[in-house]
């Protein structure tokens, strides 16, 4: 588009001097900045001012091509509204919350007898969401309390109000972990107050729980049911070992989400601590994209927007470190949750050392992620180039395979051959070898036989051969494995050992590990070879052991297959609890001949 710039100038001209959402397009008409303000004409002008000092905001106005902007009444509904077009459009120039797709919620259903359970798509069908929750085992751990505490249906069935006629209690129902609201056992209305205290479980407000399981099991105990008394002051101590788990932090009792940011050039990490009559009941973290070149301030804004449209878990006062637009950002939140929230900008105190606290998590969990985007960088290719220098390799090892053997106290002996081309696994090109001819437990004969088999194969089809060999150990199977190829006349392929304690790298020739240091790329290359070598022999050898152990001493009596063996262990659980039947009592309860059953019972005693 050639007049890209006259066509954004005259629009320019015409933006209205009133609250509102801008969009801009590129040349193929795709969304890419969504934004909002006070004024659209003076917020739209500054993009287009001759001096930009924001690298980002320069790259984003050159890819700029055409611009669109929606009108509202107040500043809050254009942010409101700006929300909604970013979730519609994901731009690619907006701060997004990375992976914000696959964060757990707590979904409690719109049903008359509604279900609690998580999950991971939130859909507008009237089911109240809480959340989200970026620690699974924290999420599993609350709902596993719940389920212990409150007796909420686990099922998913399609419930009338008034329960379905005929229908029979489960299992949860006489374990008494449910109400069996599918009988009709409990009405909607009664119901619907357990799911209210389940509620107030999820922000926090256990007090009242606390006091309804006490004066319940008090009443239970008053009238003599005495089981149902029991069961209550197991909930209760249930919830109160909940609430003894997790950590004091201030005494005024009320609720707080403590809001803090830690910035690199591509990342950025916010840790929400979420307070609750005083006590920490979450901590979550969200890993920021789209953040390069962004002030601190329009990270939080845009971070306070995303999340507290998406969740349903509101305190009463924010501790962030925002020192600008807290009017307008706290009339958003009243809007969003219908009640007055404070934001604070915590200076001194008991509160700056809570916020001091958050920002050290933050700080501390950004290093993570930086440390784990360095290893990641280290690209393979490199990785193949740093080992060849190490080596003092002729040519680049494009080509590895690395061999590794298994057994469980010298039984079912199995080897693997894993396959990396250019440093990337090639799991296609993986193989798996049964050890045939060593009995007892000896890794250098093993490893013999293995390396022997692979590469006589190889030679005799003509196949490429590999430009490296890694075998896992020490000298002793680096020694066996060179021997092997000696003899196959593979001299010129260079074979390595790499011992598990020390990470010491072997070469033939060489009494003395080789210097390789414990970060270097080549390093990193070979521990990732020998790992998957090993877990690859791992996962062989516990799928032959599960074979082996599925192999019954029933398979070896004439006239039981699988059908009837399947029929007896329903019918007795185990063959030592055959052992203690009848012969009659077997065919009868079993379903076979008589005559079967009484050479059953006789094979097994003489097994015993």
């Amino acid at each position: 588009m050639n007049n890209v710039t006259d066509i954004t100038a005259s629009k320019r001209k015409i933006l209205p001097d009133r609250p509102g959402v801008y969009l801009y397009y590129d040349i193929n008409k795709t969304v890419i900045y969504v934004g909002k303000a006070r004024s659209l004409r003076k917020r739209v002008a500054s993009y287009f001012r001759e001096k930009v000092p924001d690298p980002k905001t320069r790259v984003l106005v050159s890819k700029i091509a055409d611009l669109d902007w929606i009108i509202t009444h107040s500043e809050v509904e254009a942010l409101l509204l700006e929300n909604n077009l970013i979730k519609q459009y994901a731009p690619r120039y907006n701060v997004m919350l990375k992976d914000d797709k696959s964060y757990p919620y707590i979904c409690i259903t719109d049903e008359p007898f509604p279900r609690v359970f998580s999950t991971r798509n939130v859909i507008q069908n009237g089911s109240r969401y809480f959340g989200p929750y970026t620690d699974s085992r924290h999420i599993r751990n609350l709902l596993r309390t719940i389920y212990r505490i409150f007796p909420v249906r686990t099922c998913s069935k399609k419930i009338a109000p008034q329960g379905n006629p005929g229908d029979e209690p489960c299992l949860q129902y006489h374990l008494k972990n449910c109400d069996a609201p599918c009988t009709g056992n409990i009405s909607p209305e009664v119901y619907r107050g357990i799911i209210e205290e389940i509620v107030r479980f999820l922000n926090g407000n256990t007090r009242p729980v606390i006091t309804r399981l006490k004066n319940a099991m008090d009443a239970a105990s008053a009238e003599m049911r005495y089981e149902d008394a029991a069961i209550l002051r197991d909930r209760l101590r249930i919830l109160k070992k909940y609430k003894n788990r997790q950590t004091v932090i201030q005494t005024d009792f009320k609720s707080r989400d403590v809001i803090a940011l830690a910035t690199a050039e591509h990342d950025a990490i916010v840790v929400v601590f979420r307070l609750r009559e005083g006590i920490l009941i979450g901590r979550e973290r969200f890993h920021l994209k789209n953040i390069e070149q962004q002030h601190d301030q329009e990270i939080l804004k845009d971070f306070i927007r995303r999340y507290y449209e998406r969740t349903s878990l509101y305190p009463e006062e924010v501790f962030l470190d925002l020192n600008e637009d807290i009017a307008l950002f706290e009339s958003y939140l009243k809007v969003l949750s219908d009640r007055n929230i404070r934001i604070v900008r915590p200076e001194r105190g008991k509160k700056a050392r809570l916020f001091t606290l958050a920002k050290k998590n933050a700080d501390m969990l950004l290093k993570d992620v930086l440390l784990q985007k360095m290893k990641r960088s280290i690209q393979p290719g490199k990785m193949v180039e740093s080992l060849q220098q190490s080596l003092n390799l002729s040519a680049p090892p494009l080509h590895i395979e690395g061999f590794d053997i298994s057994h469980f106290q010298g039984e079912e002996t199995v080897a693997s051959m894993v396959y990396f081309e250019n440093g990337d696994p090639r799991r296609s090109k993986y193989r798996k070898f049964t050890i045939r001819s060593v009995e007892r437990p000896d890794d250098f004969e093993s490893m013999r036989e293995v390396i022997g088999r692979r590469y006589r194969r190889l030679m005799n089809e003509n196949a490429l051969l590999p430009d490296l060999i890694l075998v896992d150990g020490g000298k002793g199977q680096l020694n066996a494995a060179k021997t092997v190829l000696d003899g196959l006349g593979l001299n010129n392929i260079p074979v390595i050992g790499l011992a598990k304690r020390l990470e010491e790298v072997f070469v033939p020739g060489y009494s003395q590990a080789q210097n390789i240091p414990k970060g270097a790329p080549a390093l990193i290359l070979l521990r990732r070879i020998r790992d998957e070598a090993h877990r690859f022999a791992i996962r062989f050898h516990r799928s032959k052991r599960r074979k082996h152990m599925k192999k019954s001493i029933l398979d070896d009596i004439p006239g039981i297959g699988e059908t009837r063996r399947k029929k007896l262990l329903s019918a007795f659980g185990s063959v030592k609890a055959m052992r203690k039947e009848n012969a009659e009592a077997i065919a009868e309860k079993a379903g076979i001949p008589l005559k079967l059953a009484k050479t059953l019972l006789k094979t097994l005693n003489d097994g015993s």
